[in-house]
């Protein structure tokens, strides 16, 4: 932090249990924490402890979030305080109110502790260093402004920081802003391998590629290798040959090194990487300023970075999870042992095509993909509660035994509708039930169970029924041999607006070399038996 002495935040809320997890987290961070339990309170606290900082809930008695920041924001002694709100409303309008009420920082609840302390940290920051350029003389003024832009940049840099939705996108961001932050010419982020034995360049600018792909330091191994082993920051000035972090050493430079550490109450302490950032256009050494800003941007992305990456972990685990499960249906179903993971290729590539129209664009994002992607391994799911006389007959199937097979579709729904009572309304298991349930139904009417017409079938059930049915027609059963790509094609293009949706088959027709690509790289022909499933060796 940018003053010797600790931040004051002041925690007005009514719920007493937030109130003292939030004091906790808050002291836990280093801050002196004072509560108040309503907004009359928390007016009369400010006044009397003047915090750098006010967490104000919205919805409190006696005196709402609103009309206490407005209070606040009306008396010279607490009319520079920052105040970040916390409410349930989700509402535009109603971040707009709270913004224009005085807040700074509008947070929707649920959220998560980790990244709240962060935001009070920023904010505490930005308030310290604009107290200080307050006290600056006029002869001062073009420093104060360039100041103001880097602050201006924080707030920019962690707005987008939360918009971001992977991984590379965070990379990406970090490095740009580091750059924006300091002017400097070199900026490089590292990230621990996946063993965590060291550290590996993941974004670089300044520095030849030929060059990054070589990086790797080890712990305590110069100033980027001492920065992940301690934790701390590393601020050198003219490194000599033996202390830079890059295989190509620059004697003369200024050199700040950022640890990216992470304080999660539940995982410890961890440092994820360094940020450094050097060469300077001017050649002067980084200023106060510089390095408090640098810090600012590697603390709130090592909370980015653990957040993305453990959701590309967790999706790998859903991913697998999916997979398995459905998989039991195809192994009694016999059918061939990579048929989800082409089915679940050929759905992407349909989704990606028809994301670059207009009347699907706004629908087809890529959070949505790949939520398309996941739950396509259920849409049969259903069958495991099919018996194995109707499942594994080698001809055709009688209208009764059809009508039994038909149920497949309802059981499928079932089995998710008690998953989703369990865990509450979540996108990707209701996109798992749409698919298990109506991924039968025909763009004409007659499909199954209910009979549904065109844009009545849910849009991830009419992808998933095309992509479906090629892989049916083109792979070999024990009870037929597979249909060449050629006369695939044909079949459906002759089933548009019977079977299929046209705008699913157009997206299919101009993406033919690649599910012929995708087909022929994954055509595993292994097929299970009913007497090896049986036997359970399978």
């Amino acid at each position: 932090m940018p003053t010797s002495r600790p931040g004051k935040v002041l925690v007005v809320d009514d719920d007493r249990r937030l109130r003292d997890l939030l004091t906790l987290h808050l002291r836990d961070a280093g801050f002196d924490v004072c509560t108040a339990e309503n907004g009359r309170q928390g007016v009369e606290h400010a006044i009397e402890y003047r915090p750098d900082v006010i967490v104000m809930d919205w919805a409190m008695p006696v005196m709402d979030g609103i009309e206490a920041t407005a209070r606040l924001k009306e008396n010279p002694l607490t009319s520079g305080t920052p105040v970040i709100l916390l409410t349930a409303n989700h509402d535009t309008h109603d971040v707009v109110l709270g913004l224009e009420t005085g807040a700074v920082e509008y947070v929707t609840k649920p959220f998560a502790m980790e990244e709240l302390v962060a935001r009070v940290r920023s904010v505490y920051r930005l308030t310290a260093s604009g107290r200080e350029l307050d006290g600056l003389a006029a002869h001062l003024s073009d420093e104060i402004h360039r100041t103001s832009r880097r602050l201006e940049l924080l707030y920019d840099y962690a707005d987008r920081l939360n918009k971001a939705t992977t991984l590379d996108e965070v990379l990406d961001l970090i490095v740009s802003f580091a750059r924006r932050a300091t002017d400097a010419r070199r900026v490089s982020l590292m990230l621990r391998d996946e063993r965590g034995e060291a550290l590996v360049c993941r974004r670089a600018v300044g520095i030849p590629p030929s060059e990054v792909e070589r990086i790797r330091v080890a712990a305590f191994e110069g100033v980027a290798g001492t920065a992940w082993s301690t934790g701390t920051m590393v601020h050198a000035q003219n490194l000599g040959t033996g202390a830079a972090c890059t295989p190509k050493r620059h004697a003369d430079d200024a050199f700040l090194c950022a640890p990216l550490v992470l304080s999660a109450r539940h995982e410890g302490r961890q440092v994820l990487g360094v940020l450094n950032v050097t060469d300077k256009p001017d050649g002067r050494p980084f200023t106060e300023e510089e390095t408090a800003c640098i810090q600012s941007i590697a603390d709130s992305a090592a909370i980015a970075v653990h957040n993305q990456i453990s959701r590309r972990r967790l999706e790998q685990w859903v991913n697998v999870l999916l997979m398995t499960v459905g998989r039991l249906a195809e192994y009694r179903d016999e059918e061939t042992a990579s048929h989800l993971e082409r089915v679940q290729d050929y759905v992407r590539v349909l989704a990606l095509r028809m994301a670059e129209w207009d009347n699907f664009r706004a629908v087809l994002t890529p959070h949505y993909i790949d939520n398309l992607h996941l739950a396509a391994p259920l849409h049969d799911i259903g069958k495991v509660g099919i018996p194995d006389v109707i499942l594994t007959k080698d001809g055709p199937l009688t209208k009764r035994e059809f009508r039994i097979m038909k149920t497949h579709t309802t059981i499928g729904r079932q089995t998710l509708e008690l998953a989703q009572a369990q865990t509450g309304p979540a996108p990707l298991l209701q996109m798992s039930i749409d698919i298990a349930y109506c991924h039968h139904e025909k763009y004409d009417g007659t499909g199954y169970p209910q009979g549904l017409s065109g844009e009545t079938i849910p849009l991830p059930a009419r992808i998933i029924a095309l992509a479906d049915a090629y892989d049916a027609v083109t792979s070999r059963r024990r009870y037929k041999d597979p249909v060449p790509h050629g006369d695939a094609v044909d079949l459906l293009r002759a089933d548009s607006r019977l079977h299929f949706d046209p705008d699913v088959v157009r997206a299919f027709e101009q993406r033919l070399d690649e599910f012929d690509r995708i087909r022929a790289e994954k055509s595993n022909e292994t097929i299970f038996s009913p007497a090896l499933v049986s036997a359970g060796q399978v």
